[in-house]
């Protein structure tokens, strides 16, 4: 995959453009993504996009509403590479994703707290093959714009950085995905 840089902010003035970000990442044909609390799907319909249909996306959340959407919107965009699944991204194999298959999981704006985070990381780490990277963005500790959580609900980088070598993952890259995020790519050894 391409180094990322610094900061790979468009200039469109969107928050944070997916399509723009994923190619920075260096998302392409073939590669089997999950995208873990894929919320309403900002990034599952581009990264379908981008991979094929060679690869596949998992688009994966707790609530079953959201996963629905997704399943509808998949269906509405004739994308037959995506996999709505329904699990608690806390439980290890939930996903029921198999052991050492995937390139890349991302895991975007989660909002959740450190103990939290590091279960989410430990299936992350289950699910992606030797050399597989996690893209992990979340919002800047002091930035305070309206629509983004409360600082407090925020997990920090130094503390997202912590979680992830203690599961063995190595920081390959630090960069801003957006002005409100930091960015974080690490890989699975």
């Amino acid at each position: 995959m391409q180094h990322v840089g610094p900061s790979i902010t468009p200039n469109n003035g969107t928050v944070l453009d997916p399509l723009n970000v994923l190619k920075a990442c260096g998302v392409h044909t073939g590669m089997r993504i999950a995208d873990f609390g894929c919320g309403h799907g900002h990034f599952v319909i581009p990264a379908a996009k981008l991979v094929g249909n060679r690869g596949s996306v998992y688009a994966i959340d707790l609530q079953h509403e959201l996963v629905k959407t997704i399943e509808s919107n998949a269906k509405s965009a004739s994308l037959i590479n995506i996999e709505p699944i329904w699990a608690d991204l806390e439980v290890l194999g939930a996903t029921k994703i198999p052991n050492n298959v995937l390139d890349v999981v991302l895991l975007i704006n989660n909002h959740v707290d450190a103990a939290v985070q590091r279960k989410m990381l430990r299936e992350a780490v289950r699910v992606l093959r030797q050399g597989g990277q996690i893209f992990l963005f979340d919002w800047l500790d002091g930035n305070t714009v309206p629509f983004a959580p409360a600082i407090t609900e925020r997990v920090p980088k130094e503390t997202a950085i912590a979680n992830a070598q203690a599961l063995g993952l190595r920081l390959v890259d630090e960069f801003r995905p957006s002005r409100y995020h930091y960015g974080l790519r690490l890989q699975k050894s």
